[in-house]
């Protein structure tokens, strides 16, 4: 046999050898990755992980896990539990030696349950022992640079009665470098409390110090819902949030109680402001096509003096200025008008368990008025804007409001000599007996 067939052999044998070498450290490296992966998100999340199956694609380069179950171990972290059915884990055999190891995930019929920040403030901190706490940080073996999740669901359990629901969620989040991802979300659907969303869209930037979200859009027909906010990702999380809703249906913005007795489209501009402890809302609402059945008695009023009832009649104008904290809401410079009828302004408070306090004052027009002396004079002394005024503290519950302005009324009626009550022979017996407590 020739030197050179020698040669040839040798080389041969040489290039077997360090394939078979190469190979070899290549399916141990993607052999390892699984247990990596698993120990790894564990660790990352401080979670429980549970993957039902897990098996390798070396030709596509990919992994891919099914049954993936996830248990919050930490009390400190705002999310209880998550399950995915497929996730993709994409590479390159390129990166297979990197470190980290440069990967894609890509995640498909999943859901995730959240829960309130109040929560994880008021749980104790995890603990760890001191060894743990002195040893170094190990670096990570992988590195996640992009992630799209499709067919999702979120739950987020804020209180006891205040829950969020979405529905169809779609990300796609990727790595920009130094710490921070941009993020599109999209869901088809979310549900909070009365508020019912149609498809909705958010940026959000994640820094090392604070979330931000930016050209959030919901659709809530025939309106929408827009605004922008931040939140920081440690201390106290320090949030601030700036909404805008136009001609969304006031019965999605009001509680339960109020739904029967309010109807329009609400444009609303809202800043909220909060932390840990809890938060609070500020901003103006403008009501088109607005109806009232809330203050029934104002119908009466008018029509005890000859004006129509405005109760279930769409209104000129209804606007107020609002500000929420601690559950408790406060409704001031209210301004609701029917032209040439009546007028309502002042202020109203609603306590978290649905008490109202209000205190208003009621116009009628001067020329109605005038023709009742002792009505204007002992009822609605004062005049303002062709209107005669009468103060009113308005108390209860949204099923059941008291007022005392009807007794006022009844007894200003008799004193006229009883044509006013003989105007509206019905309504005046409606206002007596509301004043007798029948």
């Amino acid at each position: 046999m020739s030197r050179t067939v020698l040669v040839l052999l040798g080389v041969f044998f040489v290039l077997v050898f360090l394939s078979a070498a190469a190979g070899g450290l290549i399916w141990w490296k993607i052999s390892s990755l699984k247990a990596q992966l698993v120990s790894g998100l564990g660790k990352s999340l401080g979670a429980d992980v549970q993957v039902a199956s897990l098996d390798i694609d070396p030709w596509k380069s990919e992994l891919h896990a099914a049954g993936v179950t996830l248990t919050n171990q930490q009390s400190s972290q705002p999310w209880e539990k998550g399950d995915i059915a497929q996730a993709t884990i994409r590479y390159h055999l390129r990166d297979l030696f990197s470190s980290p190891m440069p990967i894609s995930v890509e995640i498909t019929s999943w859901s995730v349950v959240l829960h309130s920040p109040l929560r994880t403030a008021e749980a104790p901190p995890d603990t760890a022992s001191d060894d743990e706490a002195d040893a170094p940080a190990k670096p990570h073996r992988v590195h996640v640079t992009q992630i799209s999740a499709h067919e999702g669901s979120v739950k987020m359990d804020f209180s006891d009665d205040r829950k969020v629901t979405m529905h169809g969620v779609d990300f796609d989040a990727v790595d920009d470098g130094g710490g921070v991802w941009t993020t599109q979300l999209q869901a088809t659907s979310i549900q909070a409390g009365t508020l019912a969303v149609g498809a909705s869209s958010v940026q959000i930037r994640g820094d090392a110090d604070k979330i931000t979200f930016s050209d959030l859009r919901m659709q809530c027909p025939p309106g929408a819902i827009t605004g922008e906010g931040e939140v920081a990702t440690s201390g106290g999380h320090d949030a601030q949030l700036t909404l805008k809703a136009v001609d969304v249906p006031v019965t999605m913005l009001v509680a339960i109680d109020w739904q029967t007795e309010l109807s329009g489209l609400a444009t609303v501009d809202l800043k909220y402001l909060g932390n840990d402890q809890g938060g609070n809302a500020q901003g103006s609402v403008s009501i088109s096509h607005g109806k009232f059945n809330v203050l029934p008695w104002v119908g009466k009023v008018t029509m005890l003096v000859g004006l129509p009832d405005i109760s279930g009649v769409e209104v000129d104008k209804a606007t107020t200025d609002f500000a929420w904290k601690d559950g408790v809401l406060h409704l001031t410079n209210i301004d609701v008008r029917k032209n040439d009828v009546t007028r309502i302004a002042g202020g109203v408070d609603v306590d978290a368990q649905g008490n109202v306090d209000g205190k208003l004052k009621l116009g009628l027009p001067s020329m109605v008025t005038a023709k009742w002396p002792q009505l204007q004079a002992s009822v609605f002394p004062v005049q303002f804007q062709d209107y005669n005024w009468a103060d009113v503290h308005l108390t209860g519950t949204p099923s059941h409001l008291q007022e005392d302005l009807t007794p006022r009324l009844v007894g200003a009626g008799l004193n006229q000599g009883g044509d006013l009550l003989k105007q509206a022979t019905e309504k005046a017996s409606d206002l007596l007996n509301s004043v007798l407590g029948k």
